[in-house]
């Protein structure tokens, strides 16, 4: 059921609720462990970049996952 700030502003809103389960995530660990998976990170960024990390996605130039820095 959508919320009176939602209908103001016209735009729709959706909750999902994942519960995560062990087992595929042990089995990621494992991968990565083993260097079977890796990540490939283009930047990481201050998270008071937010914004400059948007660019970057949206220009579509980003060889990599791009990360914001929370601490």
């Amino acid at each position: 059921m959508a919320t009176m700030k939602a209908v103001a502003y016209d735009v729709r809103q959706a909750y999902v609720f994942l519960e995560p389960k062990l087992s595929p995530l042990q089995q990621i660990a494992a991968l990565v462990d083993s260097g079977e998976l890796r990540c490939i990170v283009d930047t990481v960024l201050p998270l008071a970049e937010a914004r400059r990390a948007h660019e970057i996605s949206q220009s579509g130039h980003a060889r990599g996952k791009i990360i914001l820095k929370v601490r």
